[in-house]
């Protein structure tokens, strides 16, 4: 077994800190990397491009239910809800915290990005690995939204290779609530 010398290990270490030069600081370079669910969103898409599923939609507002079958242009532009505002870009990446911690009551893993930033767009991105640490079971994104005579909270959840779902809450000023909720399916395996 080899042994690295101190000097090498501590020297690692100093690269990825910040360094003062004189009366300046030079920022050091982001090494840490998020999770890329725009990776688990376009794979699902380009199959969707190639496959020919059976696409439908099913629509709730204020307890009313309509469902239709979509095509895939609809369903990508329902799709492209989760990918914007992309919290790995450089300018948003720094504003979010991860905290990773592994569920002992279903034996996967969490990851979770969030902020304390009330005025983003996204408040946090959830996503659940299974046992073996890489396959996605669900990722979960809250967005937040302010108007001039409302607010609005999105719940949303994509659940790989089968369906997703956008819940929306929007409260007037004047106290009245309105719900809306999108399903979409594609590949559904099961009903959990």
């Amino acid at each position: 077994m080899k042994i690295i010398p101190f000097f090498i290990v501590f020297g690692f270490i100093m690269i990825g800190c910040k360094r003062k030069s004189g009366n300046a600081t030079e920022e050091s370079i982001d090494t840490s990397h998020f999770f890329q669910t725009a990776v688990i969103f376009g794979k699902d898409i380009k199959e969707l491009e190639t496959t020919p599923y059976f696409i439908y939609k099913i629509d709730i507002v204020n307890d009313r239910k309509d469902s239709t079958a979509i095509n895939t242009p609809v369903f990508k532009q329902l799709a492209a809800r989760f990918m914007k505002p992309d919290i790995t870009s450089q300018e948003l990446k720094p504003q979010y915290k991860e905290s990773i911690f592994e569920d002992k009551t279903t034996g996967g893993f969490n990851i979770n990005y969030s902020t304390l930033n009330k005025d983003l767009e996204v408040q946090s991105v959830n996503i659940l690995l299974k046992e073996d640490g890489a396959t996605v079971k669900n990722i979960f994104i809250r967005k937040f939204y302010t108007y001039t005579d409302s607010s609005a909270i999105e719940q949303m959840t994509w659940k790989p290779n089968e369906r997703f779902q956008i819940i929306r809450s929007v409260q007037k000023k004047d106290g009245t609530e309105n719900n809306y909720q999108t399903l979409v399916v594609w590949n559904e395996k099961n009903k959990d």
